[in-house]
């Protein structure tokens, strides 16, 4: 839903910039900011600046800029709604609620209630944890034996489930049984609708946090005991699909791996594969839930600032399908994929919580520094289904590995693979270069006849004129009565002004003159922040070290003088075009513009 812009404009009010920011990157005062490293990019020397009397931040460095809602949506990698919500939840402001039907409301109240209920389950399998009981110290010491440490095991909140009937529902007696079985905790007799179980008993817990870091469902993990375990039992038990847990919708890790801001992240199997990686170092890892990678987990990792991946599946049959259908998903989405295969390195070691129980964090990371391409590793396998010692199989291996390449949009990167791939299928690197356009030509068949335009792109103005761009719009934006001035004249508008964002801005201005209110720095940031997109770098940029003004002759000489600048710029950009050079009627027109500035009074 979309709140009022009174309500955003509260929640930032109610938020410190400084405050919020410090919590996140060392600050020291220098002079009216605050100054640190920017956390957005690698920087030795601080150039990240933090107004606190215009609640706004700036990198000099890396141009990010906005408000203190900007900022967490960056930093904590959450949509407009999330990082207003983490922000009325920092202060306890409660934000307003849409309308909802009554079936609408019982969904949510079910979730939030489930959401509550998997928290103190949570809190409890953790603590049995940590009992005197003797399974409880069996538990630890299979933890301490894999390789887990205490920490790890709190950073996780990793639990234990008691081999009882009844004693998560006993522990949590002051909630019906039926509401645990709708969070997915308990199970319902189905010899007696009226009796209801424990669903995890004996296991190692695993919660499964979501990017809002509610516990929305947990995995348990059969504890291994030679002398007494049941061979038929699940090794994995699941909470399965409820109201607030969808596993198609979920990555184990997630909530930990994106505080790590890396723009690659490793994907792997287990939980226990998510655990050793963590533990040794390899922090930016997270696990699929035993289901395959979709289009969800697609917009999981893009809001989480990933970019690249690395699949670390199973190198099994089912593990190279799973990889292969994995592919496409994360490409379409934007996302690069390369891919490891750690039992093709070790046979002893079928996963990374085995290699690196073995080896360590060095040579996997020499791994991962070499992990393939999606398109070598795809190409590898073409390569091993066709007989490379015929000629059959080497005209059918060049052919898919052409229609492969036919995708990529890199020309030196196609011409990178054509060359080992010529030199592999001893086939001409012409020959494999046709077949790849003729690929393309197919795919080009079957697009609209009409493409969009593309964007005409303006040559960069001096800066000079980019100065007096932004001395104006700061001015339209602090004093109405200037921008109701410019307004009437006509005399500079969204022709003039060139930049889309700056037409914005003076669209902004223009639209706040019957307001008659004076626009501050947060009024005009926040409202570039409603779509959820990052502030771009012009608006912050307009409240570094404003002009001030002690007089209305002092507005209205700066209003005058910056307008006149902009004005003559376009002009005389227009007089080079090349279709007004050859008419005298517009050159005379465009020379008698800059001439006859009218004076504008406020």
């Amino acid at each position: 839903m979309r709140y009022p812009e009174e309500t955003v404009q509260e929640v930032i009010a109610l938020n410190d910039i400084v405050d919020v920011v410090s919590g996140y990157v060392p600050l020291s005062p220098r002079g009216a900011n605050h100054l640190g490293r920017c956390p957005f990019h690698n920087e030795k020397t601080p150039s990240f600046s933090v107004n606190r009397q215009k609640q706004f931040y700036h990198c000099f460095g890396c141009r990010a800029g906005g408000s203190v809602l900007t900022f967490v949506m960056r930093i904590e990698n959450l949509d407009f709604i999330g990082a207003l919500k983490l922000l009325a939840d920092r202060v306890n402001f409660k934000l307003p609620e849409k309308e909802e039907s009554a079936s609408a409301k019982q969904d949510r109240a079910l979730r939030e209630m489930s959401a509550e209920l998997n928290k103190r389950a949570a809190r409890f399998y953790h603590d049995y944890l940590f009992s005197d009981f003797e399974d409880a110290e069996n538990a630890r010491a299979y933890l301490k034996a894999r390789g887990v440490s205490p920490e790890l095991v709190r950073r996780f909140g990793l639990g234990l489930s008691p081999d009882a009937w009844d004693g998560l529902i006993k522990h949590l007696s002051d909630t019906g049984p039926e509401h645990l079985a709708a969070a997915g905790l308990a199970s319902q007799s189905r010899k007696d609708a009226t009796r209801y179980y424990d669903r995890f008993r004996s296991r190692l817990m695993f919660p499964i946090i979501d990017s809002r870091n509610r516990v929305v469902g947990f995995g348990g993990r059969i504890m291994d005991k030679p002398s007494d375990a049941d061979k038929s039992e699940a090794k994995y038990v699941n909470t399965p699909e409820t109201g607030l847990f969808h596993k198609s919708d979920n990555l184990y890790g997630l909530n930990l791996a994106r505080k790590a801001r890396k723009a690659e992240l490793i994907i792997v199997e287990g939980y226990m594969d998510v655990l050793a990686m963590h533990q040794f170092g390899f922090t930016n890892a997270v696990g699929v839930l035993g289901t395959a990678l979709n289009e969800s987990h697609v917009r999981l990792l893009k809001n989480a600032g990933c970019t690249s991946v690395v699949l670390i599946l199973d190198g099994d049959e089912a593990g190279v399908r799973a990889t292969l259908r994995a592919i496409p998903i994360l490409t379409k989405g934007g996302i690069k994929v390369k891919t490891l295969d750690i039992s093709a390195t070790d046979a002893k070691a079928k996963d990374p919580d085995d290699f690196l129980q073995m080896y360590g964090a060095a040579p996997l990371q020499a791994l991962l520094k070499d992990a393939k391409s999606h398109v070598t590793f795809q190409v590898g396998l073409s390569k091993q289904k066709h007989d490379m010692d015929t000629t059959e199989g080497r005209v059918g291996f060049t052919e898919d590995a052409a229609k492969l390449l036919s995708s990529l949009t890199s020309a030196i990167e196609t011409d990178a693979y054509v060359a080992e791939i010529a030199k592999t299928s001893n086939i001409s690197a012409s020959a494999i270069h046709a077949e790849i356009n003729k690929q393309k030509g197919m795919e080009a068949a079957q697009m609209p006849a009409t493409m969009p335009k593309r964007r005409i792109q303006h040559a960069p103005e001096g800066r000079g004129v980019k100065k007096a761009k932004e001395i104006l719009l700061h001015l339209i934006l602090t004093f109405p009565t200037a921008a109701a001035a410019l307004q009437k004249s006509e005399y500079v508008g969204e022709a003039e002004m060139g930049n889309n964002i700056y037409t914005q801005l003076l669209s902004l201005a223009f639209n706040n003159i019957e307001r008659g209110k004076k626009l501050n720095p947060v009024d005009v940031i926040t409202a570039f922040e409603s779509d959820g997109s990052h502030v771009p770098p012009e608006v912050t940029e307009l409240f570094i070290d404003p002009p001030e003004y002690d007089s209305k002759p002092a507005v209205e000489k700066a209003l005058n003088e910056t307008a006149f600048i902009i004005k003559r710029a376009w002009a005389l950009s227009e007089m080079k075009n090349e279709n007004q050079q050859n008419d005298p009627k517009t050159l005379q027109t465009l020379g008698f513009l800059i001439r006859n500035m009218p004076t504008m009074r406020i």
